[in-house]
């Protein structure tokens, strides 16, 4: 059966007398089958275009796309088709030397295809390490798709200036230089996080993570990650939030580009992990060798203020987090529940240590000798000593409690302890 291409007029001629770029491809498939469907037709354009755009010697290195002006220039226009080959011309038209913007590029990329002919080779391999990589990896595409047929294509591309020029390629050579070009060795750690989660997208497939150690991780999520928050099997926390995460770092290198580079995956992620067992050590340590020092100081229920205002406040607030913390995870994992709870209810503001704490600026004052120069009236000297001997029982009740505190102070940090490799 005759084919339906073999009647075009030729390349070279209507090269020459549109005064444009001509690239023809032809299956040489046997029987009716379409080699190149409006799908396949589409996807080879575009292949052959960002193909086409990467080489073009305009696009300069170190820049991620290529300017408008390149992508204009190196545009492709179908002008005949059928269902075992296609013909292409480019948008531009040629100056007065028969040159169009494409035709460096179209002359490039020709050359590179024909050399694939002789299979992937040393020669080859040197000649795609001379080209930047989006230019490397757009042919890898572009080898790809011409592949698609299964049978041997006929690369035929003509400029207005320089005639025809036409290369049979082998669809297995294709796949072969398609594969050496996608070809990627990937090593992977995965990383255990604690930090603060600062940005999560799980319809973007997006995170970012602050890690305690001062580093930080952004890439992907898992398709697991992905498919719970999407499905909403979990509610997606108020950012920023507090997390333990498994961060899979995925180190990928391509030989055909000499190109390393790494993606970070969120693999796990608790965004309730309590509180660090190391900082709730260290911080009960310090909590406990002031208030020993208080107690200390004076010699025993007399110190006017076995747990000063400072420390009192820093106490509560810490002794409210560890109580509202994640009873199965972190530090309270490993801390008594009655050691928690009591320490929590000796701070309480109603308590003594709590009450101490906050007359503090009161009870120095109803101290005073008023020795001021004047006779005390007796009503005043009578209130006055009242509130010295209330502040007295308040003082005592409150040194009792400081030691119940530093005893549990010293429970929890013995339990911490144990815990630690």
């Amino acid at each position: 059966m005759e084919r339906q291409w073999q009647n075009w007029k030729a390349a070279d001629a209507e090269a020459a007398g549109t005064g444009r770029d001509i690239i023809g491809l032809y299956a040489q498939a046997d029987g009716d089958a379409a080699a190149f469907g409006p799908q396949a037709e589409d996807e080879l354009t575009a292949a052959l275009r960002d193909a086409l755009i990467a080489l073009d010697a305009r696009w300069a290195a170190g820049t991620k796309s290529a300017a408008a002006a390149i992508r204009r220039d190196n545009a492709l226009v179908v002008t005949a088709r059928a269902s075992n080959a296609v013909r292409l011309a480019s948008a531009g038209t040629a100056d007065l030397f028969g040159v169009t913007p494409a035709t460096g590029a179209a002359g490039r990329l020709f050359e590179l295809l024909e050399a694939a002919g002789g299979g992937v080779t040393d020669a080859l391999r040197a000649r795609l390490r001379e080209l930047r990589a989006p230019a490397v990896l757009a042919i890898g595409r572009l080898a790809e798709a011409l592949s698609r047929p299964e049978a041997p294509v006929v690369f035929e591309w003509a400029a207005p200036a320089s005639g025809r020029r036409a290369a049979e390629l082998d669809p297995r050579l294709l796949q072969e230089m398609s594969a050496y070009i996608d070809a990627a060795e990937t090593t992977s750690i995965f990383v255990p996080v604690r930090g603060r989660l600062t940005a999560l997208n799980a319809a973007g497939r997006s995170f970012r993570l602050e890690g305690d150690d001062g580093r930080s991780y952004a890439g992907k999520l898992s398709g697991e990650l992905r498919r719970r928050f999407l499905r909403s099997e979990a509610a997606l926390p108020v950012l920023p939030a507090a997390a333990e995460a498994l961060v899979e770092r995925r180190t990928i290198y391509r030989a055909s580009i000499d190109e390393e580079t790494t993606v970070d995956v969120l693999t796990e992620l608790d965004t309730d992990p309590g509180l660090d067992r190391h900082e709730t050590l260290q911080s009960l340590r310090e909590l406990r060798g002031r208030l020993d020092a208080a107690l200390e100081q004076d010699g025993g229920y007399e110190q006017p203020l076995p747990v000063a205002a400072g420390d009192y406040a820093e106490l509560a607030d810490f002794a409210e987090r560890l109580a509202g913390s994640n009873p199965l995870k972190g530090a309270r994992l490993a801390l008594r529940t009655a050691d928690v709870a009591e320490l929590q209810a000796l701070l309480a503001e109603g308590r003594p240590i709590g009450r101490l704490a906050a007359a503090d600026g009161f009870v120095h004052a109803a101290e005073d000798d008023g020795g001021d120069g004047y006779d005390e009236e007796p009503a005043a000297r009578a209130a006055r000593q009242r509130a010295a001997a209330e502040r007295q029982k308040l003082a005592a009740a409150a040194y009792a409690d400081s030691v119940k505190l530093a005893g549990r102070l010293a429970n929890m940090i013995g339990d911490l302890e144990r815990e630690m490799p």
